[in-house]
């Protein structure tokens, strides 16, 4: 059997139904949840925009584990000078929501913050590539300064820089043997040391 799709002011009028009836969330709703045992811990949660998503657990590839420990060292190392730190799969707050990039460099905050912007936001990507590209304006509206993505398939670490509304003025891909300048202080991220 054939179906076609429907029409385009049909679509339009049904996604306008369905966002008229969300209710949208706040980050102290989420944080109510969890108070009450609604959701916890062991959920992998993301608020964008009001809508809470359950997203898939953290991937646990060989190839992804391994760049995610490489960056993390070479990061870590680099930043300690400059009083920065570097959150490996933490909680970043975004306008209307909160997302959980696979690193982030930031300066030093206190210990009882959850941070709300970034000097460095990494994805290392091995299948979840369309979701991380269509991230990238939750980061420039944050005011992250850069978004990294490693696409571990292509060997390719592609660098948005100078955020902009929501999106980033400058976006370079860098591929083996190219050297990719890190923030506050770290050295360049060697893309075929990172890939390994």
């Amino acid at each position: 059997m054939v179906t076609r799709a429907p029409a385009l002011a049909t679509l339009d009028a049904a996604m306008s139904l369905l966002d008229e009836s969300l209710h949208r969330l706040t980050v102290e709703d989420v944080g109510r949840m969890y108070e009450a045992g609604i959701v916890t811990d062991e959920h992998r949660l993301e608020l964008v925009d009001g809508v809470l998503y359950d997203v898939r657990p953290f991937t646990t590839t060989p190839e992804h584990i391994s760049a995610v420990a490489w960056l993390n060292r070479h990061l870590v190392a680099g930043v300690a000078a400059a009083k920065a730190d570097v959150h490996v799969q933490s909680t970043l707050l975004i306008p209307d929501g909160f997302i959980s990039p696979d690193l982030l460099v930031l300066e030093q905050i206190r210990r009882d913050e959850v941070p709300g912007t970034a000097r460095l936001a990494v994805e290392v990507v091995v299948s979840s590539l369309r979701r991380d590209r269509r991230r990238v304006a939750l980061y420039a509206r944050a005011g992250v300064v850069e978004y990294w993505i490693a696409e571990v398939p292509t060997r390719t670490l592609v660098v948005h820089r100078d955020p902009r509304g929501e999106q980033y003025a400058s976006v370079m891909r860098h591929g083996d043997r190219e050297q990719v300048d890190a923030p506050l202080g770290a050295p360049p991220v060697d893309v075929t040391a990172l890939f390994g």
